[in-house]
């Protein structure tokens, strides 16, 4: 049976997405969403046209106005960090705001790890806040390194559960679930946090791109 691991160019976009930089300028009128207990269920396809991966996660998250803007961070981040690991460099985006949407696309590229050509990803990015308590999100990124076209399109939603848990404090986050294929691949529920996650990626992409 064929693994992820047999297709690293997949991979990289996979564990971009699980678990660089300057700070990430928002719109001063975005839309917050409201304090508390949040639930984020992403459901997202990868494939290199040839092999093709489903994924569902859900994470439980305790948002508070400052751990509310982090998180828009946090996607962006990941994103760089994944494309770091193709030996890429990526723009800093510029967000804009449009009809309660919040939406930004980033262009990455760098020397090609099959081949001595460049590589190339664009990613595309907006999310939608639909009341105070609900939100939605997009992402599709497009990988070229002119021998391999890999495509991921993920959609996220995101729904308000009430009052953080007292073992919750805002910025905590708790992976529930990630399954790939239908399968579950945790065995137990993980403990992350914004901030730091956020940290982790800005590091992991320095260091990824001092090795060039």
């Amino acid at each position: 049976m064929r693994t992820c691991r047999q297709y690293p160019f997949l991979l990289v976009i996979l564990l971009g997405l699980s678990t660089s930089a300057s700070s990430f300028e928002l719109p001063r009128d975005l839309p917050a969403r409201e304090e508390g207990l949040w639930v984020i269920d992403q459901i997202g396809t990868i494939s290199d046209g040839k092999t093709t991966f489903d994924i569902q996660k859900i994470w439980n998250i305790c948002l508070d106005a400052k751990a509310d803007h982090a998180l828009h961070e946090l996607e962006l981040r990941e994103q760089q960090a994944s494309v770091a690991s193709h030996n890429e460099t990526c723009e800093e985006p510029q967000s804009k705001l449009s009809d309660n949407s919040l939406s930004w696309t980033m262009h990455c590229s760098g020397p090609s790890p099959i081949e001595d050509k460049i590589g190339k990803t664009y990613i595309q990015h907006s999310t939608t806040f639909l009341a105070s308590d609900e939100a939605r999100s997009e992402s599709v990124i497009v990988n070229r390194d002119n021998l391999i076209q890999s495509r991921g399109s993920f959609v996220t939603r995101m729904k308000r559960l009430g009052a953080c848990q007292d073992s919750l404090q805002p910025g905590d986050m708790m992976l529930m679930h990630w399954r790939v294929n239908g399968e579950e691949t945790l065995k137990g529920r993980q403990s992350r946090n914004i901030y730091s996650e956020i940290a982790n990626h800005i590091e992991f992409t320095k260091s990824r791109l001092a090795q060039q």
